[in-house]
């Protein structure tokens, strides 16, 4: 890799060519967001944005996944250390402020399953092309949690209150066709298509007016970054303030048991 700044991640690879970096996210075998991968995940944009060899950036999962979001196992821990839990949800609005505010244009390939911090990831990049077999979902709920790492900012913004409610709320899947259709992302296609797909389109991007496209894109994340600056720590908090509670700590038990929880709104 040309920047050695990269060589300190252990969950992520990095590759470059023609000035197009490609992030792929490697943390077998869904890559859940445990909490190596999530420490590193709020780094790795601001490196990205530092790194002089690429103009635009593709963020992809390894294997099946896109990312399957948060390390449940992983989540049990933090239900009973409040240190851990203020380490994880710290860290949180870091990843949507430097996603944001990249100003290189960044594709997500979303080449498999995108569910809770994984779906945020993608929707937060500029452009999503997914595989028609790929699934997308906030399940906070379904786990006992509030949508704090950036679901809550996002979503209204792409499909608007009332159908972000909704799958806020439920933590129902959309299929990506079925994503495409309601503007959630921007297209999906065939899965022998995806790389074809993507590598066009970021070709297409690096060939253009890199700094007029660059400054297009701080245009058009403007509003959402100064959102993202008023209200990604208070989503964080609300997440904590749920990730302490016994509906949530029964969700994991039940996630890990694999059968159904029994919630009671405490």
């Amino acid at each position: 890799m040309s920047q050695p700044m990269y060589d300190r991640y252990q969950h992520i690879r990095f590759d470059i060519r023609e000035r197009i970096l490609t992030v792929t996210m490697d943390s077998p075998p869904l890559n859940a967001v445990g909490r190596p991968l999530h420490d590193e995940l709020s780094n790795v944009f601001v490196d990205v944005a530092r790194d002089q060899d690429c103009d635009v950036v593709i963020l992809t999962g390894a294997g099946k996944a896109f990312s399957a979001g948060a390390d449940l196992p992983g989540l049990l821990n933090a239900t009973q250390d409040k240190a851990l839990r203020t380490a994880l949800l710290s860290r949180a609005p870091a990843i949507v402020h430097s996603l944001l505010s990249l100003e290189k244009p960044i594709i997500a390939k979303m080449n498999g399953h995108a569910m809770g911090l994984g779906a945020t990831l993608a929707l937060l990049c500029d452009v999503v092309i997914a595989s028609n077999d790929a699934r997308i979902a906030d399940p906070h709920v379904g786990v006992g949690l509030s949508a704090g790492d950036g679901g809550a900012l996002i979503w209204p913004h792409l499909i608007g209150y009332a159908r972000a409610r909704h799958y806020l709320l439920t933590g129902d899947q959309l299929t990506a066709p079925e994503a495409e259709a309601i503007g959630l992302i921007h297209k999906a296609v065939a899965a022998d298509q995806l790389d074809d797909t993507v590598n066009a389109y970021a070709k297409r991007l690096a060939d253009g007016a890199t700094m007029a496209i660059s400054a297009t894109k701080k245009s058009i994340n403007m509003e959402l970054c100064r959102q993202a600056i008023a209200s990604a720590d208070a989503h964080a908090g609300l997440e904590s303030y749920t990730m302490a509670s016994d509906d949530h700590h029964e969700a994991v038990l039940a996630f890990i048991e694999k059968r159904p929880p029994v919630f009671r709104g405490r």
